[in-house]
């Protein structure tokens, strides 16, 4: 364990180790050799959060004057229709990230109501259509699942660090001048419930998309055209511009840059949709079956003289006894017996990739 914590403070933290209080109150970041000396003293306990980032939570009272509330940092995000960008900052730029927005939310509705409508149809042929009314807080489920996987991301950053203040590029469109717009309707109505929860976590600052290119520019930070390129100049560094344009953070090309994805498994069925041999169709999807593990969780495999770590993505059954492991881009690495997996983490239903 003591190898691991020193591994941890030195290659996932080069410079700064978030800290929590004995009450779970974020305080301000330590160096990792006083990270280090608390660990050792027996005053501080390792953690690590749903993304991938080692902490510190400390076992003593703190009485130090940095931690009194003077001091904060700012969380700086730039939202897009299937990528985000995430910086987080004091003085300088500390944490990057990348979110892969959830895909495919449309298909799998649809596919949900196909059958919602023919059990119907098997089960009450003559029963009147009765319309079910979405009510006035309705938001569309593509848009929903964005905001609440944001909202995910800001509130567990929220509890590492002390962020009061969130700088955000809105996003706009002119109705009256451009009638192609029908379907921006629903983004107006996600990022006003992602607005109106981020003003309940802090103050709320939003900036246009033409600021953002100019300090961008004036900072040298680097902007490509390929939106799916796992790198911070695709989306990162216009959330590092706006901590530098506002917040006079300078930016850091070395701080950890990291991707976040949800973990895209089969929700619970009442059966498979295709046909089986025999008439009965089996129970199919869900995240668990009764064993140990349940799909999401955080694994460590050791098998051939090789360690894994991934996320479990298969249940072992009757018929297969072998855990599904994938990797953070939801790719199988292999099969493997119970014996030769360990648990780290429960789920998170957050999968993250350090790229830098």
């Amino acid at each position: 364990m003591r190898e691991e914590v020193k591994k941890a403070c030195a290659l996932h933290f080069s410079d700064r180790v978030p800290v929590v209080s004995k009450d779970g109150v974020p305080l301000m970041p330590c160096r990792p050799s006083k990270a280090r000396e608390l660990l050792s003293g027996g005053k501080a306990e390792p953690r690590w959060s749903k993304l991938g980032l080692f902490y510190i939570q400390l076992a003593i009272e703190v009485r130090s004057e940095y931690n009194s509330g003077g001091q904060h940092f700012v969380l700086a995000h730039d939202p897009g229709s299937k990528y985000d960008g995430f910086a987080l900052g004091c003085k300088r730029v500390q944490l990057r990230l990348m979110a892969v927005m959830p895909e495919d939310v449309q298909k799998k509705i649809k596919a949900r109501k196909d059958l919602r409508r023919a059990r119907r149809g098997r089960n009450t042929r003559r029963r009147p259509y009765r319309p079910r009314s979405p009510g006035s807080g309705w938001i569309a489920p593509c848009q929903l699942a964005k905001v609440q996987f944001r909202l995910a991301v800001v509130k567990e950053l929220c509890g590492l660090y002390p962020i009061k203040c969130f700088i955000v590029e809105d996003v706009r469109f002119n109705h009256y001048k451009k009638r192609y717009g029908k379907r921006f309707s629903t983004v107006e109505i996600g990022k006003g419930r992602y607005y109106r929860e981020l003003r309940g976590l802090g103050t709320l600052v939003l900036v246009e998309g033409w600021q953002t290119k100019l300090w961008r520019e004036e900072a040298g930070l680097k902007k490509t055209s390929q939106k799916d390129a796992l790198t911070p100049a695709s989306h990162a560094n216009d959330a590092a511009a706006m901590l530098a344009g506002l917040a006079g953070c300078e930016p850091d090309e070395s701080a950890p840059f990291y991707v976040l994805r949800r973990p895209e498994f089969a929700r619970r069925s009442l059966h498979r949709q295709n046909f089986q041999k025999g008439g009965v169709r089996p129970l199919f999807g869900g995240t668990t079956n009764g064993t140990f593990f349940r799909k999401g969780d955080y694994v460590e495999v050791r098998s051939a003289g090789k360690v894994y770590r991934g996320w479990v993505c298969g249940l072992p059954t009757e018929k297969t006894p072998l855990v599904g492991v994938m990797d953070a881009r939801r790719k199988r690495i292999g099969q493997f017996a119970l014996s030769k997996v360990r648990l780290l983490r429960r789920s998170g239903n957050i999968l993250w990739e350090r790229i830098i």
